[in-house]
């Protein structure tokens, strides 16, 4: 029995341990996004640092429980005016044609396009 016990103390020990690995941090979430930002758009300077700090009180608003549905939405539209506002047209251009991208901008779902590939 109390093998048993130890055993099942141990499984929920590491459940529990794996399940907070997997989540990043506000400051991490934030970097990831930027990162990829700057590769796809070719930020210069500073922009990746900026858009770092945009997306760290973006996350703080959007992982905080305490916080309503309509103003995690007006943060994610509030976060895509700034974005925008700070990139040039070609930039702009390129953030429209990656739905990747502009999903994780925006605060939305990336599209499934696995569901179109499915249909053919």
């Amino acid at each position: 029995m109390k093998k048993i016990i130890a055993i099942l103390t141990l499984f929920f020990a590491f459940t529990v341990s794996g399940n907070a690995q997997e989540k990043l941090s506000n400051e991490e979430q934030a970097k990831v996004d930027a990162y990829k930002m700057s590769q796809a758009l070719n930020l210069q300077g500073t922009r990746q640092d900026e858009f770092v700090q945009l997306f760290v009180k973006k996350y703080q608003v959007l992982n905080d429980p305490k916080m309503s549905d309509e103003r995690k939405k007006e943060m994610n539209r509030i976060v895509e005016l700034k974005v925008r506002a700070s990139l040039t047209p070609e930039q702009i251009a390129k953030l429209d044609a990656s739905p990747e991208l502009l999903a994780k901008v925006r605060g939305t779902a990336a599209p499934d396009t696995t569901a179109d590939l499915k249909k053919k």
